[in-house]
């Protein structure tokens, strides 16, 4: 009797646990579009047309940004307008930082785009979380030019000395000439273009030489760095015009448009 009580109840155990994974599993995969006021989350955020509704002390314990706009300096003010970003973005933003049900997790595809909304708004504790991200990836994001260079560009305004930031250089500057000329280095802090630059020049100097010594002609290797630094001048000398619609993406753009 009591054995078939015992396998009565594994079984009841073994469905309630299925239940329960599935459970989990259908809360993980949807994400809140927090178009919605809730009882604790009354404070909206503005963007384009649509409006979004969060907790205002949640983004205060995350920016010191916010802590201050919204509980200092205006502390009774109900609305937010997020200016120079689209909806989606700020969308993909609140889902990546806030628990609702779920927190969306970081990826190749958003990390750039969370990372310079935690720049701009001063989230440490998202800028971390980005930069482990990064470090950790940094070789799957190598294969997307465009995503590389919006997270350098990210990174260079998080933290431009970093082991990170180190790593992504090396990445860029192992690109190909044709195709890093068109990058929009415009967007990209000065110091970081010119590492970028030193790295390259570095390395077409290293292949050079090795190819002199392979040769047996190490002695008698050519100066090299000439046709590179007009192409550097060059692109140096390009300026670029941008306007700034209220509803613009916060990315840089990473490819200069013909």
């Amino acid at each position: 009797m009591s054995d078939n009580l015992s396998a009565r109840w594994h079984r009841l155990l073994d469905m309630t646990n299925r239940d329960a994974s599935e459970d989990v599993v259908i809360a993980r995969s949807s994400y809140d579009d927090f178009s919605q006021p809730t009882p604790w989350r009354t404070f909206e955020i503005s963007a384009g047309n649509r409006s979004f509704f969060v907790n205002a002390g949640w983004l205060a314990e995350l920016s010191p940004y916010f802590a201050e706009e919204l509980f200092v300096r205006k502390p009774n003010s109900k609305r937010y307008v997020i200016e120079q970003a689209t909806p989606e973005e700020v969308l993909e933003l609140l889902r990546c930082i806030t628990f609702c049900p779920m927190r969306k997790p970081l990826t190749v595809k958003n990390v750039s785009l969370v990372l310079t909304f935690a720049n701009r708004f001063e989230m440490r504790p998202v800028q971390a979380r980005c930069e482990n991200f990064i470090a950790l990836n940094a070789t799957t994001l190598s294969r997307d030019k465009t995503k590389l260079f919006q997270v350098t560009c990210a990174m260079s305004q998080c933290d431009p000395n970093s082991s990170t930031m180190s790593v992504l250089v090396d990445k860029l500057a192992g690109i190909k000439e044709d195709e890093l000329s068109r990058l929009h280095f415009a967007e990209m802090p000065g110091d970081v273009v010119a590492e970028v630059y030193a790295q390259k020049l570095q390395r077409t100097k290293d292949k050079k030489s090795a190819r002199y010594m392979a040769a047996g002609d190490g002695e008698d290797s050519p100066p090299v760095g000439c046709c590179f630094t007009q192409w550097a001048t060059s692109m140096f000398r390009r300026r670029h015009r941008r306007t700034h619609p209220d509803d613009q993406s916060i990315l840089p753009p990473a490819n200069i448009q013909d």
